[in-house]
């Protein structure tokens, strides 16, 4: 088996892992603030992961050289903190239907960039898989937002201050700035794996690489949350604590699989299929979270498109 199609294989668990981890989060943030319970889930997740690398490779684990942690330092931050913050921009301006076509281009971006930076090889399959698999993430998302009734509507006109003075540019182009925070997000969702695939080949393990990213996206998120975080440990409830925090161990995972399958593979191979995780998130809710009728035909279309663009894309691997 050649080890691009072992990243592939590798890479699919990473949706599995991160749609098992948001349906169990999803039912815990219920009743926890969605800042403070992405910390929980990231502490919680983080212990795991730095646990097993302590145990399986405790000299690359506290021998990182301050360049390396640096490195690992700007992933952290420009996903966790940073692709994030644009998304929930984007969401507010812009709203699901207008926002997720934009954030689905990552993995367009992950290979532009694994192409002209990484001297990655793009062949027929790889290319339209990935294609596929963007197209398959905008329809199930689009028309499970629709059927929920979230159509898309213009934002409201903002209202002028009572004092008199002028709106602020993002006031008075809410949507300009929300088109720029959902690009903004896809860039940086579409990096982090260019920058994680130099991390794992050419820095350190992949372990200690998602050990490091995640500690420094806890602490951003800390730093973020601080106000929201005493009120939740103290006032919610004992079950939705535990069930934010069994979903990080499963999204923890899946960073450790990223960079594991990316240790093996290359961006242009990885990226599409780490792309399924809000397809296989909502196939997930359908099943555990509403009644089996409810799956909608944009869901099953889209599954389709998606699975049919990673078989094509682990198909170009043996090109």
């Amino acid at each position: 088996m050649s080890p691009e199609l072992t990243g592939a294989l590798i890479a699919l668990l990473v949706p599995l892992s991160f749609g098992t981890g948001m349906l169990l989060a999803r039912v815990g943030l219920v009743h926890i603030p969605a800042g403070a319970g992405n910390f929980v889930s990231l502490v919680v997740g983080w212990v795991l992961i730095a646990s097993i690398t302590a145990v399986l490779h405790p000299d690359a684990l506290f021998g990182v050289t301050l360049g390396t942690f640096a490195w690992l330092a700007m992933i952290g931050i420009i996903n966790f903190p940073g692709g994030r913050f644009l998304n929930f921009v984007s969401m507010k301006n812009l709203g699901i239907l207008r926002a997720n076509p934009v954030l689905a281009m990552a993995p367009i971006i992950s290979a532009f960039e694994g192409v002209v930076f990484l001297g990655e090889r793009l062949n027929w399959a790889i290319a339209g898989g990935t294609l596929l698999t963007v197209t398959g993430v905008i329809v199930a998302v689009y028309g499970e937002v629709k059927a929920r009734g979230g159509e898309t509507q213009r934002p409201a006109a903002p209202t002028p201050p009572p004092d008199g003075k002028r709106l602020g540019l993002i006031e008075r182009r809410p949507r300009l700035f929300g088109y720029l925070a959902a690009f903004g997000a896809a860039w940086a969702y579409g990096t982090i794996t260019v920058l994680g695939r130099v991390a794992v080949t050419d820095l350190t393990v992949p372990l200690v690489t998602a050990t490091y990213t995640m500690l420094v996206g806890f602490i951003a998120m800390g730093v973020l949350s601080s106000r929201s975080i005493p009120v939740m440990l103290r006032d919610a409830p004992r079950r939705a604590l535990l069930s934010v925090a069994v979903g990080g161990l499963f999204m923890s995972s899946g960073v450790a699989f990223l960079y594991l399958a990316l240790s093996k593979a290359p961006v242009i191979v990885v990226s599409p299929v780490f792309a399924l995780n809000p397809v296989v998130a909502l196939v997930l809710a359908h099943f555990f979270l509403q009644r089996l009728e409810r799956i909608t035909l944009p869901l099953v279309l889209g599954t389709l498109f998606a699975v049919s663009g990673v078989i094509a894309v682990i198909i170009g691997t043996q090109l």
